[in-house]
């Protein structure tokens, strides 16, 4: 496993852990499918990956919550353990077809691929009439202000969209330069979270909350 603690992949910033690309576990996840992964996917699994894709997506149909991460991906191939465990793969969906997914979601050629904290869940759409599409079921909340009803919803229409739609909304900024900003400025997380601050909220820097750098 690779020690990197990030990649940039058409331009956005993955994090790590980064597991070495195996295309034999792409074979065997295809499959179990009985269906082809993408180009666009494939492509991001093999030159990037990672665990964490801290970002955004604009969804119309979750209003009046329209701002949803998907920020934890599921990983190629097996886990520390050596098991297609939680958050691989073919482990997720293994486990989607006789779990809650299955009472709320059209799982038919559908493949999860990345999650929230509140376990929402990203799709990519192995089908072949909207091959490559990516979707995302997001829960209600039985709160004044929030999701009324479940809602399973088209995001992109492939992967590569889906990277150029993501943004960075002004709390998980606040939040990560919160937890670097106490560091030495030469430790390689905080340079990073600089850099990707720089590139994706050019002005963070006036912000409030942007402490000054030491």
């Amino acid at each position: 496993m690779s020690q990197e603690l990030s990649r940039w992949y058409r331009g956005r910033l993955a994090g790590g852990p980064f597991r070495t690309y195996d295309p034999g576990e792409c074979t065997a996840l295809e499959q179990e499918l009985g269906l082809p992964l993408p180009p666009a996917y494939r492509s991001f699994l093999a030159a990037a990956g990672g665990e964490r894709l801290d970002y955004s997506v604009r969804l119309p149909a979750c209003e009046p919550e329209p701002i949803q991460s998907f920020d934890s991906l599921y990983q190629l191939g097996r886990d520390d353990a050596g098991e297609y465990g939680w958050g691989t793969l073919l482990g997720e969906y293994r486990r989607s077809r006789d779990g809650w997914l299955a009472e709320n979601v059209p799982l038919t050629g559908l493949l999860p691929i990345a999650r929230n904290g509140g376990s929402d869940v990203l799709f990519l759409d192995l089908n072949p009439a909207t091959h490559g599409q990516l979707h995302a079921f997001v829960h209600a909340i039985a709160w004044p202000g929030y999701l009324g009803d479940h809602v399973f919803t088209k995001v992109a229409d492939d992967f590569d969209a889906y990277l150029d739609s993501l943004f960075i909304d002004p709390d998980t900024a606040e939040d990560a330069w919160a937890d670097v900003a106490g560091s030495d400025p030469s430790d390689p997380w905080r340079r990073t979270v600089e850099e990707w601050l720089d590139k994706e909220l050019p002005t963070w820097r006036a912000e409030a909350w942007a402490t000054p750098l030491t």
